[in-house]
């Protein structure tokens, strides 16, 4: 007999962007029920306040049924929504995905931190069944900063619970995916240099503008693909440095569908990084799915990410004494050596092997694992004997 199908209900506070592209491929992939109600991605710090009310009466006023396995995202204040709940849902097995958290995630706003939203992250992660990152360096980065800050508070606060369950807890990447981004061929050109991030300060577009100018100052012929969300106004310095790389952009701003973002980073030879921040990675592990070479900073989840096999071509930066000017000049240097005879980069069987080595990201292999998770978490539900 075949195991029963679980319901799954997945709460997103934050339905946009990479929250609701992860959600959306959980649904599609899952081999049981999967269903997702979320809120519309403005005032996020609003929502992580207040979306545990008004997901809980969402429910209620939908009449809900309680579901097998609730799963929630780290903008979820987890203790709340539990006691918002109808009194039918006492004891539904809670999973929290961590997609970011608020100790360690960069801001420029408040050096202080928003100690509530930290507290929430933190009761979410002690309170929930399962725990799930998105990286194990977002797991340890989250280990020593929780340990750091709770260390400051009064006691008693929860350092030994939230220390086993991060002891206890799971990765699952969210992964791409590789049946949209189809192998590209690379540039036809001067080397095609690949830039999908955000135009933020924990992407530091900036770092990678005065590399690419510094490279082409020093002979690089290149054609860069700019496809990242931009803020209408500039800071100073990123216009200057735009207005000098301007002459090497060949496209610059969003695709006009998927398909032609797909297109897009196709066409690339290289996808570079200069973040200060990034907890997985999405649009790096879309372009090499594509057959673009790495060149990303010897940081954050870049070492996780990516294969053993590509770090030394693929990550620079990071040896020893290194600040962010010896970056600059480490990846101005690669650029101009690649730039010298992109060919290689071109080969096929070179892109087809990327691809084949980011195989373990694509999201058709990473939902059984998602699914055996929640399968875990609810035996009886998934007990073949259960009465519907």
């Amino acid at each position: 007999m075949s195991a029963p199908t679980l319901d799954i209900l997945c709460l997103e506070p934050w339905l946009g962007g990479s929250h609701a592209d992860f959600l959306e491929s959980r649904r599609a992939r899952s081999r049981h029920r999967v269903d997702v109600v979320g809120l519309a991605p403005r005032h996020w710090s609003w929502r992580m306040r207040s979306s545990a009310w008004e997901l809980a009466r969402r429910l209620e006023r939908d009449g809900r049924a309680r579901p097998d396995v609730l799963w929630v995202s780290d903008y979820v204040d987890l203790p709340a929504l539990l006691g918002f709940l109808p009194p039918a849902w006492a004891g539904v097995p809670t999973i929290a995905y961590f997609h970011e958290n608020q100790l360690t995630y960069p801001t420029t706003v408040d050096p202080e931190r928003d100690g509530h939203l930290a507290w929430t992250n933190l009761a979410t992660l002690v309170r929930a069944d399962r725990v799930v990152f998105n990286s194990a360096f977002h797991r340890d980065e989250l280990r020593g900063a929780a340990a750091e800050w709770l260390a400051r508070l009064p006691r008693p606060s929860p350092r030994a619970e939230v220390a086993a369950a991060l002891d206890a807890a799971h990765v699952v990447h969210p992964g791409a995916d590789f049946g949209a981004m189809p192998l590209g061929a690379g540039g036809d050109g001067p080397l095609r240099v690949l830039f999908p991030h955000r135009w933020e300060h924990d992407k530091d577009p900036l770092s990678f503008l005065r590399a690419a100018c510094r490279a082409q100052a020093l002979g690089a012929r290149m054609e860069l693909v700019l496809l990242g969300a931009r803020p209408k106004k500039l800071p100073r310095d990123l216009e200057a440095h735009l207005a000098i790389a301007r002459r090497m952009v060949v496209h610059d701003g969003f695709a006009a569908s998927r398909a032609d973002y797909a297109r897009l980073v196709g066409e690339c030879d290289v996808v570079v990084s200069t973040a200060r921040h990034e907890f997985y990675g999405v649009a790096v592990v879309e372009a090499l799915a594509a057959g673009c070479a790495p060149l990303l900073p010897r940081r954050l989840a870049y070492p996780e990410v990516l294969p053993a096999a590509l770090h030394e071509a693929g990550l620079y930066g990071g040896r020893g004494a290194h600040d962010e000017g010896d970056d600059v000049e480490e990846l101005a240097a690669r650029l101009v050596a690649l730039a010298a005879d992109p060919t290689p980069l071109r080969d096929p069987a070179a892109r087809a092997a990327r691809r084949d080595a980011m195989r373990p990201h694509d999201r058709a292999a990473l939902a059984t694992r998602s699914d055996q998770i929640a399968e875990d978490l609810a035996p009886a539900a998934h007990d073949p004997g259960r009465v519907p």
